[in-house]
C-alpha cells in the first residue's frame, strides 16, 4: 500500500507543483480534472444508449403535463410515470457512480493532505497524540529536536490506549519527532511555517485501510496504531471567500462535468 500511495502522491505533486505559488490555483484545476475524469469513467461504464431513452421519456411526459394540465388524469399518470423514470434512471447511474466513488476518495484524500490541515506556527502549541494497538505503554516517550520544546510530559489515557503531549515549536521547518516505546522509536513529521506550505500529514498510522487515508508518512507497524499531530484547519481562499476545500472541490467538479458533457458526449 505505501508504494501505491508514494507514486499516486507523486502524481499529485506534478499536478500542483505549477500551482505552488498560488495553491488555491491548484485546487481548482485538480478539481476540473476531476470532473473530466468522473465524467468520461460514467460514459464508460454507464448504458449511454439507455440513459438517452430514459432522459427522453422524463421530458416527454414533463411535456404531457403542460399541455394536458387541464385534464387530472393524465396530470396523474405523468406524474407517475415521470417517478418511475426517474427510478429507472436511477438504476441505470449506479453501476457508474461504483466506479466513480473510488476515484473519488483517492482524490479527496490527496487533497486533504494539501488543503485540509495547516502547518503549526513557530511559538504556537500543539498536541501530539500516540494511539496503541494494544495495552497503552506507561514508558512512552516522546523527543524532539531543539527546535521544538516538548512542554509536558504524557498525559495517558488508558481506556483509548492513548498517549498525549503538548509540543511548541520555536521555528519554521519540517522537524521530527520520535517515539520511544517498548524499545523501539517511532518518528513523526512536524511541519512548521506559513499556511502556503504544501503537503502536510497529520497522522502517520498502520493498517490497509488507514494507510490509504493516510498516505503522507511511511506505515507503522507493531503494537502502535497511530502518531496524529493536531494541526490546526487551513483556510483556503477563493475569489477572496473563505471556503472549505471540500465544496470548492465538488462545486468546481460537479461544475465542470456538466459543462463538458457536451463536449465529451456523454449522456448524465
Amino acid at each position: 500500500m505505501w508504494y501505491f500511495n508514494l507514486a499516486f502522491t507523486r502524481l499529485f505533486d506534478a499536478l500542483v507543483w505549477p500551482f505552488r505559488v498560488w495553491p488555491a490555483g491548484g485546487l481548482l484545476f485538480v478539481s476540473v480534472v476531476a470532473g473530466v475524469a468522473m465524467l468520461l469513467i460514467f460514459k464508460v461504464t454507464s448504458n449511454q444508449r439507455a440513459i438517452r431513452r430514459t432522459r427522453d421519456l422524463i421530458r416527454a411526459h414533463m411535456l404531457a403535463m403542460r399541455l394536458f394540465r387541464d385534464d387530472a388524469a393524465v396530470v396523474v399518470e405523468s406524474q407517475k410515470k415521470v417517478l418511475r423514470t426517474n427510478l429507472t434512471y436511477l438504476r441505470y447511474a449506479v453501476v457508474p457512480i461504483v466506479f466513480i466513488l473510488p476515484v473519488v476518495v483517492l482524490i479527496m484524500v490527496q487533497l486533504n493532505l494539501r488543503y485540509g490541515p495547516a502547518p503549526a506556527r513557530p511559538g504556537e502549541a500543539v498536541v501530539v497524540k500516540a494511539v496503541f494497538e494494544g495495552a497503552l505503554d506507561e514508558g512512552a516517550t516522546l523527543a524532539a529536536s531543539p527546535e521544538v520544546a516538548v512542554e509536558t510530559p504524557a498525559l495517558r489515557i488508558p481506556y483509548e490506549r492513548e498517549a498525549d503531549w503538548r509540543v511548541r515549536p520555536l521555528e519554521a521547518g519540517t522537524f521530527e519527532l520520535v517515539l520511544k516505546s517498548r524499545g523501539k522509536d517511532w518518528g513523526k513529521k512536524l511541519v512548521v511555517g506559513p499556511p502556503a506550505v504544501g503537503r502536510v500529514s497529520s497522522r502517520r498510522v498502520s493498517g490497509v485501510w488507514a494507510q490509504l487515508m493516510n498516505p503522507g508518512e511511511r506505515p507503522l507497524s507493531s503494537n502502535l496504531k497511530a502518531i496524529e499531530v493536531k494541526y490546526p484547519s487551513r483556510e483556503n481562499k477563493i475569489l477572496g471567500l473563505r471556503v472549505h476545500w471540500i465544496i470548492t472541490f465538488f462545486v468546481v467538479s460537479l461544475v465542470a462535468a456538466f459543462a463538458l458533457k457536451g463536449v465529451f458526449r456523454t449522456e448524465v
